[in-house]
């Protein structure tokens, strides 16, 4: 087995959490994020890594945090999928 690992990126809005897709542009989000607040509001939407399209309303009172991190995955034959809790299970 091999060690490999890979960045899983969480947004979290107001205090509702979100894993985003690997295929999310983090930069572009971040971009979209700061345009709403300059706009005194605006619905921003992402894509989270089961799939779901998730849109918000970020205001200046929003609190956004985006984070990332590394999950190592020990087999060359693991699959990633995401859990109730919004984290990583092995399958």
């Amino acid at each position: 087995m091999r060690e490999r690992s890979v960045v899983q990126t969480r947004v979290s809005i107001d205090g509702s959490s979100f894993v985003l897709a690997p295929s999310q542009d983090i930069e572009q989000l971040c971009d979209r994020l700061e345009a709403a607040v300059t706009r005194t509001g605006r619905v921003v939407l992402f894509v989270t890594a089961d799939e779901r399209r998730v849109r918000a309303l970020i205001t200046p009172s929003s609190r956004v945090v985006i984070s990332e991190e590394d999950v190592h995955v020990d087999s060359d034959d693991a699959v990633l999928s995401l859990n109730g809790s919004g984290s990583w299970d092995l399958l």
